[in-house]
């Protein structure tokens, strides 16, 4: 029966071997196992029970002679560490070891915390503690992981699998060394970068190597990197990898309006747009961004590129900020007031006689006292274009508002027009044309009022 040898040597140098809480990592099997042994073993009179303990018979003994634990290191493979959790040695890995694993990716990746006694536990204490026998052999994965060039995952099973390991050793050892050097590790799948390495990540990598390619990220060679990483970060690092992610997640941050516009730079835009649609944190920095903004690579770049780099975060982070100025401006100007006050004054001096349902939106807008000047605007500008709030306009909406603007303005002056209180908002001249214009059929008042909004 296969590691009933082990089981009885382990009772040979611990008879109370049946009490400990961790005998499962004492004789390396699983609880099924050990109890199915154990049966055996009692039935046919292999150990017997003295006191709560175990002890060999003569025949548990003759048995043990005759079938000797064998070292899993053999002359076959001399770099085979000594491994005790059998379920360790499996070419095929069982269900409760690909859970284990997947329970350790969590602890290391994601700082869940290890149940004591536990499979994962055990993972940990035979593979990966100071002194494990593995410790050789996961300095040099190490070393191939860091070697500063693309590696791709399935080189490095085949590697370490030729030493005689099995692939569940190699990808406990593999997600050791990826969690000690995530921050200076880029990882690829299908050749995209990937931006967070978690459990769901490396339980693909494992069985789906041939995805994946991993790559050192640090590059001492490029002092201008360090200068770059201070515009978004106030620790300047060399890592490639840290100031794509802080790149990477300040561009996801910015307003839908900031992201789609094309009311930007030629420059900002391409920068952006090559940001976005990144797939290497190398290539980004080494080629991508100093092609778009001076047409060079990152080794020929001075400070030339640092400015126009500043430039553009700059422009990016003020885009949304910058278009809620203008619209606000131009509402203003469309009403040819000069504050918000004023507006409102001019409002109010015309409530009684404002009936169409538009004008009496706009005029509760318009009055409103409470609201900041930003959420003001804000306001008014997604009643008139009866849509999203303006950080999540497009270049289309912005020119909307403003053609709705100019309706409305034409309409507010016929108001003031008709009840009298022309002075504050439109010169006589103004009013002239404006008699003129509400004579005109409604038809020929809307050709009108669209050649004055595009004009």
């Amino acid at each position: 029966m296969e590691y009933l040898n082990k089981l009885l040597a382990c009772v040979e140098k611990d008879s109370s071997i049946f009490k400990k809480d961790d005998i499962n990592f004492i004789v390396g099997l699983m609880n099924t196992q050990i109890k199915e042994l154990k049966k055996y073993a009692i039935t046919n009179e292999l150990i017997k029970e003295n006191k709560k303990e175990f002890f060999l018979t003569s025949k548990g003994r003759e048995y043990l002679l005759n079938n000797p634990v064998i070292s899993w290191c053999s002359n076959d493979f001399p770099l085979r560490p000594q491994i005790n959790l059998e379920y360790l040695k499996l070419e095929k890995m069982p269900p409760t070891l690909t859970k284990a694993i997947r329970c350790l990716a969590r602890h290391l990746l994601e700082g869940e915390s290890l149940k004591e006694n536990s499979t994962e536990s055990y993972l940990y204490k035979e593979l990966l503690v100071d002194g494990a026998s593995c410790c050789g052999i996961k300095n040099e994965i190490e070393k191939f992981l860091l070697q500063g060039k693309k590696v791709k995952l399935t080189d490095l099973f085949d590697k370490f699998m030729s030493y005689g390991l099995t692939k569940s050793i190699v990808g406990i050892l593999l997600l050791d060394v990826l969690a000690k050097n995530k921050n200076i590790l880029a990882v690829y799948e299908k050749l995209q970068f990937q931006l967070k390495l978690n459990q769901l990540m490396f339980d693909r990598m494992l069985f789906c190597p041939q995805n994946f390619e991993i790559q050192k990220t640090v590059m001492d060679d490029y002092p201008i990197l360090s200068s770059i990483s201070k515009v978004l970060s106030d620790r300047p690092t060399n890592n490639i990898l840290d100031i794509t992610k802080t790149l990477i997640y300040y561009i996801r941050e910015l307003e839908k309006y900031t992201m789609n516009t094309e009311r930007l730079s030629k420059k900002t835009i391409r920068f952006r747009n090559v940001i976005v649609n990144a797939k290497d944190p190398i290539s980004l920095f080494y080629r991508d961004i100093p092609k778009v903004l001076v047409g060079k690579l990152l080794p020929d770049c001075s400070k030339e590129f640092l400015e126009y780099y500043k430039s553009s975060i700059f422009e990016l982070k003020n885009a949304t900020q910058n278009m809620i100025v203008e619209i606000n401006d131009f509402f203003l100007q469309s009403f040819k007031s000069d504050s918000r006050k004023q507006l409102a004054e001019r409002f109010l001096a015309v409530d009684e006689f404002i009936g169409e349902k538009e004008l009496r939106i706009l005029f509760n807008n318009v009055v409103e006292k409470d609201a900041d000047d930003i959420l003001w605007i804000n306001r008014i500008a997604t009643f008139i274009n009866k849509s999203r709030v303006p950080k999540d306009w497009s270049d289309e909406d912005v020119a909307d508002f403003k053609v709705k603007v100019k309706e409305l303005a034409l309409k507010f002056y016929a108001l003031e027009a008709t009840v009298g209180n022309t002075k504050r908002g439109i010169s006589k001249d103004f009013q002239k044309l404006l008699d003129k214009l509400l004579k005109l059929s409604k038809p020929e008042q809307n050709v009108v009022i669209r050649e004055l909004a595009n004009s």
